[in-house]
């Protein structure tokens, strides 16, 4: 699979080739309720239906905003994401990543990580469901 990448206002969102989307936050971004949707909708158009693993990577972030954490955490939000390991590391993004955890009403599983190793470590545990082919 050839990996892609996007940038929206507040991230880069890449699609790699091991069933992983790597998600950074953009230095200094401030994530609204718009940007939460926008980051959404490119992460649904690059799994087209197929599942992944998300590393979102939030060391860099300014803030976000309330609404934004609960479009992030509400059910369905984005089919086929397996698991999702939040990246922290200034203290602004290990607050960001605390009250995600707090306030989270999601299904997927998530862990905060301050080594991106043991992110990707602990999200290759999570198994990935082969993709059915469909008749032509």
């Amino acid at each position: 699979m050839e990996s892609q990448e996007f940038v929206t206002r507040t991230s880069t969102i890449r699609l790699e080739s091991n069933s992983l989307v790597r998600v950074t936050i953009l230095p200094g971004a401030q994530q609204a309720l718009d940007d939460a949707r926008e980051n959404g909708g490119v992460m649904q158009k690059i799994m087209q239906g197929r599942q992944f693993r998300a590393l979102v990577d939030l060391r860099q972030m300014k803030s976000q905003d309330r609404e934004a954490r609960e479009y992030y955490t509400q059910p369905g939000h984005t089919p086929g994401l397996v698991a999702i390991a939040l990246l922290i590391g200034s203290p602004m993004s290990r607050v960001i990543g605390n009250l995600y955890m707090g306030f989270s009403k999601s299904d997927i599983p998530t862990r905060l990580f301050t080594s991106e190793a043991e992110a990707l470590q602990w999200l290759e545990t999570f198994p990935i469901a082969e993709m059915q082919t469909q008749p032509r």
